[in-house]
């Protein structure tokens, strides 16, 4: 079925025919679907609570902040082209943004953990509207769909010694295979923030330029040598801070058009748009100036940050998330933030 803002128009300038495919055959029956997961995410949320001993419930996932900023700045490249021209998203524009990078786990730990780690971008437009762009540090999810994302979330929160037998039972061997090695390769030290890429890994609309991915990458040149990673609880933050006592930290905001359905899947969120099939086009560079983050005001900045939600349904029309992992982040962010922000 057809969302109803499905692909626009065809045009000469128009991109490919794309469609959304509802879960469970309807809007109607997957948002429902998407309310069931909702509750048990919210039952996650809590569980993650009572493990960790906190008095106040976090966010499901991302629990940890490392890195909060408010002074940040997204410059759209002067010659962008016209076909990815979207919105506030003009030649030249220059756009005060908040930065929040974080560690994905539901239980804040230490910094030195094996984990995937995040980016949210939040957006300020002339209009004084808000847009937030959420990322994290591989390329693809460990998930299909919603519910298997949901499902997955379930079982890692059980017995960790049932984990696999329970997995292969639910999806079969080889998808837990693929599950797992890309839980294990998504799941890692991080030597520095500031030297991670980070990817939307879900499609987003833009503009008449139809569904695209994006990405964060390290602006400018690479590190002299690749440092080890870091053994402190907050080791993570402290480099960040060490960076940006010496300068600023600057982004690559890069997107992948859309190609077809067979080579660049809206619907699942486990295949990566490979680069040969759909480049990477440069947009906008993210600079985060230079300052102190761990002095009094730096903290106070990061308390801030880390209070606000961040959702990929804030964003203009033009701009809408596609695809059933992100139709759900509609439902399920919501409730999750409705509980932690109580």
């Amino acid at each position: 079925m057809r969302d109803s803002h499905g692909s626009p128009p065809p045009t000469p300038q128009a991109s490919p025919t794309w469609r959304e495919t509802y879960l469970k055959g309807s809007p109607e029956a997957e948002e429902a679907h998407f309310r069931d997961l909702a509750d048990v995410v919210v039952g996650l949320q809590r569980a993650n609570r009572r493990r960790s001993g906190s008095q106040v419930s976090r966010r499901t996932f991302h629990a940890k902040i490392v890195v909060g900023v408010d002074d940040a700045e997204l410059a759209f490249r002067a010659d962008l082209p016209d076909d990815l021209r979207a919105g506030d998203f003009t030649p030249g524009a220059r756009l005060p943004a908040v930065v929040r990078l974080s560690n994905a786990a539901g239980v804040v730990g230490p910094d030195g953990n094996p984990d995937l780690r995040g980016a949210a971008l939040k957006i300020t437009l002339p209009g004084g509207g808000e847009h937030d762009l959420l990322m994290t540090s591989y390329p693809v999810s460990h998930a299909r769909d919603a519910t298997q994302f949901v499902e997955i979330a379930e079982i890692g929160a059980g017995s960790a010694d049932q984990i696999r037998s329970r997995l292969v039972a639910r999806f079969g061997a080889a998808e837990t295979a693929r599950i797992l090695d890309n839980l294990g390769q998504a799941n890692r030290p991080s030597a520095s923030l500031a030297r991670e890429s980070y990817w939307s890994r879900g499609a987003v609309l833009w503009g008449n330029t139809g569904p695209v991915r994006f990405r964060l990458s390290p602006a400018g040149a690479p590190d002299p040598a690749s440092a080890a990673p870091t053994e402190s609880p907050e080791g993570l933050r402290a480099d960040f801070a060490g960076r940006l006592s010496d300068g600023p930290v600057c982004f690559a905001l890069h997107v992948q058009r859309y190609v077809s359905e067979r080579l660049t899947p809206i619907e699942d969120g486990a295949v990566e748009w490979k680069e040969d099939d759909s480049p990477w086009l440069h947009v906008a560079t993210l600079t985060i100036p230079a300052q102190d983050l761990l002095g009094e005001k730096g903290r106070a900045t990061r308390d801030r940050v880390d209070a606000l939600a961040f959702n990929p349904w804030h964003a203009p029309a033009d701009f809408r998330p596609l695809g059933n992992l992100n139709r759900a982040r509609r439902t399920v962010y919501t409730a999750s933030a409705a509980e932690w922000q109580a």
